[in-house]
């Protein structure tokens, strides 16, 4: 609250106003909490505190004014002859925390008026308020204003302080009848939509980025800014309200708009409690502080008052604030910058006059539905209460014309969405259901303002207004760095994904799947799969893909899909993660990998159906997701799969992998070998014949997984070790990952070889993104009878022979990136070979990192999760969940290396900042791990190097 500045209370001078405003500033500063301890009234954190900020200043100003007016100095005519108004924030009439004061100093001669500013400047300074100030004249703001976007909005923001009250009212006359006349408005509004655009370019572009700017990004408060400022020049006001009854806007909008503002308020003032100063940005860190301070609990969302006014505190084991907490607000979040993202685009079309005055096309296409002016749009806006089915008509009219939808019938039918009983008639009409099936499942391109058919129907609200079921995931986020996007674009994207693959658009990057999708025989039902596939994602809850599958079967049978096809897509939506799954964490050369995968689909097109929806899936996850190796481990899992419902193994049995890949693999291996250097002709033939006994040695998981120029520089890696007796060679070779450098490390295979490599890797300061572990028989023959090169059927080298490592490793360098992989090699082979030869330890050659580890951006925390499955043929599988950190992959494989395992494959997949590696390991008798004590022993053991790596900071 304001001090009080009554007669009998004023102060007689400078110091008594000094200690007044920073009494009064000191209780604005305690309402907010500075940690996650939930407010007393979340409610007292947003607007209501901008605007009891703005009374502050308000009444500092004008008692300053008069206290210097009264003082004399300057004289009383030259503090008569200006005005002091607020612009920006504080023009507004609210004020974030740490927001500066934004003040003008309106006079008739600025020359003279540089007195007062001094006057004024010096006491503000000396209580500690930070100001934005200018000195200016009438004919200084409304010139540069033409210009000057900034000079120009600041008009709009004008707010009259204290002063001369009729040179305020002279600018905005002026102001008025020129800048912002009618003749004037489109090109000013052209102005603020450059303005949006390259704000939005700066600051990320999206409404849903992980850790948002709240005031500048897409959705922020300054959309909001923007779109008073249009309304103000077109209408003369800008508050909504206002707005409401000038008929720019309906009062749910309204509602709406100043729901969504209050929580960016509450958020952007907590943000400025907690750093001391103005800062926007809501990180990791201060999510868990706002969700915190804002009364979220893992229960329910924004908390008022507790009843007994206390919050149990959390056990030890437990953050502060859980993730779903996190996740929580960060959902409210992002649906409120959504609305604020939907609020500027109608505010801002609606503001936009249009002053031309040739003659418009105008053509009735019957049923209510009319092209006007080259858009899409209804014969009377009446007709979506008493034809609501007219709603998807308009759309698929638009969709099939290639053209947009008029503004003013996307205003009318956002409007009708949000009307609960439009909503219930449009589920009850048939025509609806038929056409929102056709639409889903669209491939053409389209002029539709959102671009996409499904994304313009989100935008329309008529996505949920068909599927209801479809608004819990409506902004709800994952709080890590892997899932980018809401449940609900990504789901929207997936279908575009989708799409796209099916009109070949993107074969260059996916070319199975587009081969694939051209060719599916039930399209409409696969695109409703890959719509509704994170339907079941409560925050919350857990097995998404058994509740979406139940969800998802009232739905489809609601919008009128025949029995056999709600079956398929509910089968699958429950089946949408196995995929992925066995791909990246199985070995996909384990017969009873395959085995196991095909009992999971229905057939080889219930096959195709669920490649498709994951590679639809992963790939709109994030801008990063779908890697390169990620795509061949897909492929490679459908084409072996596919080949085992076919039965095509000539021997006529089920686990074939596709006969024409290996050719091509090994014919274009032995192609590339020809491109390495030789040093005559003799050592070119002992090439070409250690490379046929190497590919006979290695097995076809990794032919089909590699490059053949790759493979061929392994191989003459692997002769040149095995040739000179090294205890190990490492060197670079061709990469199929452009984000990482590939490494291959060669070495006679004995227990602790890969606890070694990868405690070489930590201390070198190298990140390791996957790695694919191999062992071969150092005699294997090479070429059968025939002369035919044949790769080794089985995973695991025959017994008894002498084997070679052969460790591929994609890495990048912490601070240099793919780059700085080459100067690290003698340094890696030297630490190596010491740590074979016993002269350091593995865990203290990656202890020597720590001194030198750069402290690390807060990221979400990650459940470790350690599970062990002894399902595969010959191995146990022992799969490590858990936050990606510097050291991670030595202390996981040293550990299997003290239990006595012996490690035959490695998985290594990073998503964000979890990463899950998977082991298949056995003992060293070459048993699986027994049940019970002894996997009980081996988890354990896990769980605790896992917790020491925590507690010794960064390792490595």
């Amino acid at each position: 609250m304001s001090f009080d500045l009554s007669p009998t209370s004023r102060p007689s001078g400078l110091a008594e106003l000094r200690a007044a405003y920073t009494r009064e500033r000191a209780n604005l500063d305690r309402t907010v909490p500075s940690g996650p301890t939930p407010a007393a009234d979340p409610a007292a954190l947003g607007v209501a505190l901008g605007r009891r900020h703005a009374r502050l200043l308000d009444d500092l100003l004008a008692r300053l004014f008069q206290l210097l007016r009264e003082s004399g100095t300057p004289s009383r005519a030259a503090w008569d002859s200006v005005a002091i108004a607020g612009v920006g924030g504080y023009g507004r009439g609210a004020v974030a925390l740490r927001s500066d004061l934004d003040v003008r100093i309106l006079a008739r001669d600025a020359q003279r008026a540089g007195a007062i500013a001094d006057a004024l400047l010096y006491p503000l300074w000396d209580m500690g308020v930070t100001v934005g100030h200018q000195v200016v004249t009438i004919d200084d703001l409304v010139e540069g204003a033409r210009e000057d976007l900034p000079t120009a909005t600041s008009l709009l923001d004008w707010r009259h302080v204290v002063g001369d009250a009729s040179l305020s009212e002279s600018l905005w006359q002026r102001a008025a009848a020129g800048i912002f006349a009618h003749s004037e408005l489109p090109r000013f509004i052209e102005r603020l939509g450059k303005e949006i655009s390259q704000r939005h370019e700066r600051f990320g572009g999206s409404v849903y980025l992980l850790e948002p700017d709240v005031k500048n990004g897409a959705g922020g408060l300054r959309d909001l800014d923007v779109a008073r400022w249009a309304a103000k020049a077109r209408y003369g006001v800008g508050e909504f309200d206002a707005l409401v009854r000038f008929g720019a806007l309906v009062a749910r909008e309204a509602e709406e708009i100043r729901g969504a503002a209050e929580m960016l308020w509450r958020i952007r003032n907590l943000l400025h409690a907690h750093s001391g100063r103005r800062t926007d940005r809501l990180t990791f860190d201060e999510q868990e502080l706002c969700a915190g301070a804002l009364g979220y609990s893992k229960a329910a969302g924004p908390a008022g008052p507790a009843s007994d006014g206390q919050k149990a505190a959390p056990s030890p084991d437990e953050p502060a604030v859980s993730p779903e907490a996190i996740e929580r607000m960060m959902s409210d979040y992002y649906r409120s910058a959504r609305t604020i993202s939907r609020a500027l685009d109608v505010i801002v079309s609606r503001a936009t006059p249009t002053l031309t005055r040739r003659r418009r096309r105008d053509e009735d296409l019957g049923r209510g539905v009319r092209l006007f002016d080259g858009c899409i749009t209804m014969s009377d806006p009446d007709l979506l209460r008493t034809d609501p089915a007219i709603a998807l008509r308009l759309v698929s009219e638009a969709v099939e014309r290639g053209v947009p939808l008029l503004p003013y019938a996307r205003g009318a039918i956002v409007r009708a969405a949000g009307d609960p009983a439009f909503c219930a008639a449009l589920r009850e009409s048939p025509e609806a259901a038929e056409r929102f099936r056709a639409l889903v499942a669209t491939c053409k391109e389209t002029a539709l303002q959102s671009g996409s058919v499904v994304r313009e129907l989100h935008d329309l609200g008529l996505l949920l207004a068909m599927i209801p079921e479809f608004l819990p995931v409506v902004g709800r986020v994952h709080h890590d760095v892997y899932h980018v996007y809401t449940v609900d674009v990504h789901s929207v994207a997936a279908v575009d994904r989708l799409a796209a693959l099916a009109r070949g658009e993107l074969a260059g990057e996916f070319g199975l799947p587009c081969r694939l999708a051209a060719e599916a025989t039930r399209p409409t039902m696969l695109f409703f799969a890959t719509l509704l596939h994170d339907v079941g994602k409560a925050i919350g809850g857990t097995d998404h893909s058994r509740r979406g599958a139940e969800m998802a079967r009232k739905i489809l049978e609601r919008l009128g899909f025949p029995p056999e096809d709600v079956d398929e897509a509910c089968h699958l939506i429950l089946k949408h993660l196995v995929m992925y799954l066995i791909a990246t964490r199985r070995d996909l050369d384990d017969p009873a990998t395959i085995s196991e995968f095909c009992q999971e689909v229905h057939g080889r097109e219930g096959l195709r159906d669920l490649y498709l929806l994951t590679v639809a899936d992963l790939s709109t996850t994030s801008p990063t997701s779908m890697t390169s190796w990620k795509a061949r481990m897909l492929d490679e899992l459908y084409l072996s799969a596919d080949a085992a419902l076919r039965g095509a193994r000539e021997d006529g049995g089920p686990l074939g992998i596709d006969d024409q890949r290996m050719a091509r693999a090994i014919s274009g291996t032995v192609g590339a070998l020809e491109d390495l250097p030789a040093a005559n002709d003799a050592e070119r033939r002992a090439q070409r014949d250690f490379l046929a006994r190497y590919l006979a040695s290695m097995p076809e998981r990794y032919l089909l997984a590699n490059s053949p120029a790759a493979i061929a520089a392994h191989a003459e890696l692997a002769r040149q070790q095995q040739r000179g007796g090294n205890s190990v060679s490492v060197a670079l070779v061709p990469s199929r990952h452009p984000e990482a450098a590939e490494l291959c490390v060669v070495a006679p295979d004995r227990p602790g070889l890969l606890a070694a490599i990868t405690a070489a890797l930590a201390a070198s300061r190298l990140e390791v993104h996957g790695a694919q572990i191999h062992s071969r028989a150092c005699d294997d023959a090479g070429a059968d009878e025939g002369g035919v090169i044949r790769a080794r059927a089985s995973s695991s080298p025959p017994a008894g022979v002498r084997l070679q490592a052969v460790d591929l490793f994609w890495v990048r360098d912490r601070g240099e990136g793919v780059g700085g992989v080459a100067r690290a090699i003698p340094k890696l082979m030297t630490d190596i070979q010491a740590v074979l030869s016993r002269q350091i330890s593995g865990a203290e050659l990656a202890k020597k990192r720590r001194g030198g580890a750069m402290r690390e951006r807060p990221t979400p925390k990650v459940r470790t999760q350690i599970s062990i499955d002894d399902r595969a043929s010959n191995h146990t599988v022992i799969e490590v969940l858990t936050r990606d950190r510097p050291g991670l992959l030595f202390a996981i494989s040293d550990a299997l290396y003290q239990l006595g395992l012996s490690i035959s494959v490695a998985k290594i997949n990073t998503e964000g900042t979890r990463v899950a590696d998977v082991f298949y390991v056995s003992e060293a008798d070459g048993a699986k791990l027994a049940n019970g004590k002894r996997m009980q022993e081996v988890e354990e053991r896990l769980h605790a190097v896992l917790q020491g790596l925590d507690g010794e900071g960064s390792v490595g």
